[in-house]
């Protein structure tokens, strides 16, 4: 006799738990997947069944499209169609179309062209012919009057030709309906079913009619339409046929049944796929299958009627069950629940390795090239700095910037960039080794960290390979492209405060290669940081000012020589720091244009003119044109003709108000890049006007492809011309080149009387200049505008060499 110890029940627990615990998920498990195939096959049934209601209702639709031909018969013959002609057609239509017991032509026949009608009939070769009614009996005898017939008059039935000719469809019962139905639609409508005279097997069918109506006259309306209809064509289907035709060779996944209606259960059986004896009628009109879980129904579409399909899975259907099976299902079922299981436990853990290795690589690599990101490069950076700190070998960090990549990306088109980005990646791999670290910050912004930089010259020699390999000829995507970069080093030195001070130091010397003219590399020196951190303050500064209202427009006046009227004022920017006091436009303007604030900047002048115009205009001053310039940064960005309409909008200025300041730079790339900007902004009804003119481009191709209103000559012209006969002649020639392109012109900055004498005797008319005004604030400006004239009363005259401005004397205002 045997006892059972602690130790054993200790152990056989856990297993007996394990068994119990084995058996139930054995049990759930089956009963799940048994559910889940059940579904599923359910779902396939259902599938399939609609397929093959649909391949149905396709085949029934292609036997009804025949009618379409055989009415375009009547619709474009000019002529009446003969019976000869019709049925060649019809015979044509009927070749191999074993469903279609007979076509048939159908006229519509008033009550007065009946014995016409009939007489032609007769005359025709059809003796006896008369329009017949069926009666109760299933008698043919005439029809009663009534107030229109509906002969079959051509039929393609030769059986029973005799019988059917002149049969009226329209006797009040089930044909009449499907007339009217035609009729007043304009399109195929369907009879009932009914016992056919002629056919095999069930010989159940029915009859489908299209309207024809007479040709040229109208049939939208419904009361056209009984107006205008000339008869029908009409089609006799038997429905064994054409469902056997139509599913003939599709395997059919179940039993189906077709109703005459979609109604109750009453509804009439008249097609089913289950073998029966020959003659025997059809089945119940709701077989014992209907009860079953599982049946598909659907609708089948009979022109304008509807039958309805109902199929149920066969009896050797995967679905129906048995013991045998049950328990086949549950074993198999077991020991699949265990290999998915565990099939399912290892594709998840490598679905997770995957996943971590994803996310791994997302996290320190750059997506688009496949550069290091920024935060890996931060992370190498870090690790070299420290290493260099405990004795490592130099390093350097060089950082690299496209030059005018927006132009390009804006110009080509973002996947261009994109491609751009990618083989600039691929050439900063070409020049670096595999110990530096090559990374993408952002943008058009790269980074290389190169770990061993302590050959003489090493820096050097890779940022001038740098340059040199990124400004090569390159096609990309079919657009050839030149690729030019600057470059900014900084190598690590004893006494640097940390990682970030090398990177500020890249940055500045790339700044300092950007301003030297791009295309090129810049080193970190200790002036140039000063300089450069000053000039970084100083763009912030500036930014701040647009925001917060630190800046205001002086206005210089634009003078008629001869009679001083003011026909004119230039809206100039002026920045008054509150701690650095009044800065010049020559120093913050070169800032806002490096920093991209000069976007703000110019919006911000625009509209500060149109809003002081305003108020001038509200007090009565009579104010003529303001002038304000415009930035070739400005020109190249789409928002600017939407800013320039807000502004003119907001303040109600009527656009000849404002005359636009373009450079000859300006122009000159607007006739290569942005041509439109130039076109739309003359649209609006701006005017333009050419600021310094003579100092920029010997060509002069852009005076003809843009009219401006208005040459402003240069300053630089204008205080040589009383001293430099060249200058002087420049001068002269710019006035007649204005003359002759009928064009207004201006001479800037006239600072005596001796230049103004000059320009009158030129022929220019307008001036401004430190002679007749300076910039003045905006109540200057409304005083000055109220007496409507300037007249200087004295005067400095101006050095021999035509240097510096020289002061104003005395306005005197009249």
């Amino acid at each position: 006799m045997s006892y059972k110890t602690p130790h054993d029940v200790r152990h056989r627990a856990p297993i007996l738990m394990i068994a119990i615990l084995g058996t139930a998920l054995s049990i759930a498990g089956w009963y799940i997947v048994s559910g889940l195939e059940d579904r599923t096959s359910a779902a396939e049934f259902n599938l399939r069944a609609g397929n093959m209601a649909a391949a149905l209702q396709n085949g029934i639709d292609e036997y009804f499209t025949k009618l379409s031909p055989l009415r375009a018969i009547f619709e474009f013959t000019s002529g009446a169609v003969s019976e000869q002609e019709f049925m060649a057609f019809s015979n044509r239509l009927l070749r191999d179309q074993s469903a279609i017991l007979s076509l048939s032509w159908i006229p519509r026949i008033r009550n007065e062209q009946r014995a016409a009608h009939e007489q032609t009939a007769q005359r025709e070769g059809s003796d006896g012919y008369r329009i017949r009614t069926v009666t109760e009996h299933n008698a043919l005898e005439p029809s009663p009057a009534a107030a229109e017939y509906f002969p079959v008059y051509y039929s393609t039935e030769k059986s029973r030709v005799d019988v059917v000719k002149g049969l009226n469809l329209a006797d009040s019962g089930i044909r009449q309906r499907p007339l009217e139905s035609a009729r007043d639609g304009d399109a195929l409508a369907a009879s009932q079913e009914f016992m056919l005279q002629s056919g095999t097997g069930d010989r159940i069918g029915f009859f489908v009619v299209l309207p024809i109506y007479k040709r040229g006259l109208p049939h939208k309306s419904v009361e056209e339409r009984r107006q205008n209809l000339v008869g029908f064509v009409q089609g006799v289907f038997q429905i064994d046929t054409m469902i056997a035709a139509t599913l003939r060779g599709i395997r059919t996944p179940a039993d189906y049944y077709i109703f005459a209606s979609e109604a109750d259960s009453s509804a009439r059986l008249i097609y089913t796929s289950l073998q029966k004896p020959s003659g025997e009628p059809l089945a119940a009109s709701h077989p014992p299958e209907f009860d079953t879980p599982l049946h598909w129904s659907g609708k089948i579409d009979i022109a304008d009627r509807q039958w309805r399909m109902v199929a149920v899975p066969k009896q050797t259907s995967i679905l129906i069950h048995s013991r045998a099976w049950i328990l086949l299902a549950a074993g198999l079922c077991m020991t699949g629940l265990i290999f998915v299981f565990m099939w399912r436990s290892n594709l998840h853990t490598r679905k997770l390795i995957k996943a971590n290795k994803m996310i791994s690589e997302l996290a320190s690599t750059d997506p688009l090239t496949g550069l290091a990101n920024r935060r890996t490069f931060h992370d190498r950076l870090a690790l070299t700095f420290e290493n260099a700190k405990r004795g490592g070998g130099p390093f350097a960090v060089l950082y690299i910037d496209l030059d005018h990549f927006k132009d390009f990306n804006d110009l080509m088109g973002h996947p261009a960039g994109d491609a751009l980005l990618v083989e600039v990646g691929e050439r900063l791999l070409a020049e670096t080794s595999d110990a530096d670290c090559v990374a993408r910050l952002g943008g058009d912004e790269f980074a290389i960290l190169q770990s061993n930089a302590g050959e003489e010259g090493a820096s050097e020699a890779l940022a001038e390979r740098i340059v040199a390999t990124l400004n090569e000829l390159t096609v990309l995507e079919g657009y050839a492209a030149r690729i030019s970069a600057s470059v900014g080093v900084s190598r690590y030195a004893e006494g640097i405060d940390g990682p970030d001070v090398l990177l500020m130091q890249a940055d500045l010397a790339l700044y300092r290669a950007k301003d030297a003219g791009r295309n090129r590399a810049g080193f970190h020196d200790e002036t140039f940081g000063q300089l450069a951190c000053e000039r970084v303050l100083l763009g912030r500064e500036l930014v701040a000012a647009i925001k917060c209202g630190g800046l205001a427009l002086q206005y210089q006046p634009q003078v008629d020589i001869e009679t001083r009227r003011i026909v004119g004022l230039e809206a100039l920017v002026r920045w008054n720091h509150p701690q650095r006091g009044s800065i010049s436009p020559a120093v913050f303007i070169p800032v806002a244009e490096k920093t991209g604030s000069i976007v703000d900047l110019g919006k911000w002048v625009f509209d500060e003119a149109c809003r002081q115009t305003r108020v001038w205009q509200d007090e009565g001053i009579d104010v003529p044109t303001v002038a304000v310039n415009l930035s070739a940064i400005q020109c190249k960005r789409p928002e600017l003709e939407l800013d320039i309409v807000a502004s003119l909008k907001r303040w109600n200025i009527a656009p000849d108000r404002i005359e636009l300041e373009l450079t000859e730079s300006v122009l000159m790339e607007a006739t290569e890049h942005h041509r439109n900007i130039i076109t739309r902004l003359r649209a609006l009804g701006l005017r333009l006007a050419i600021d310094d003119f003579g100092t920029g481009y010997s060509s002069l191709n852009y005076l003809t492809n843009f009219p401006v209103d208005r040459i402003k000559i240069a300053q630089e012209l204008i205080f040589k011309c009383t001293t430099e006969i060249r200058c002087a002649a420049v001068v002269r020639a710019a006035i007649r080149l204005a003359e002759e392109l009928d064009t207004e012109v201006l001479a800037e900055g006239v600072e005596n009387s001796e230049q103004a004498r000059f320009l009158s005797s030129a022929g220019c008319k307008s001036a401004q200049g430190y002679f007749f005004s300076r910039p003045v604030d905006a109540a200057q400006a409304a005083t000055l505008l109220r007496a409507g004239f300037i007249r200087p009363l004295v005067f400095l005259a101006a050095p021999k060499d035509g240097g510096s401005r020289l002061a104003p004397g005395r306005l005197m205002v009249v």
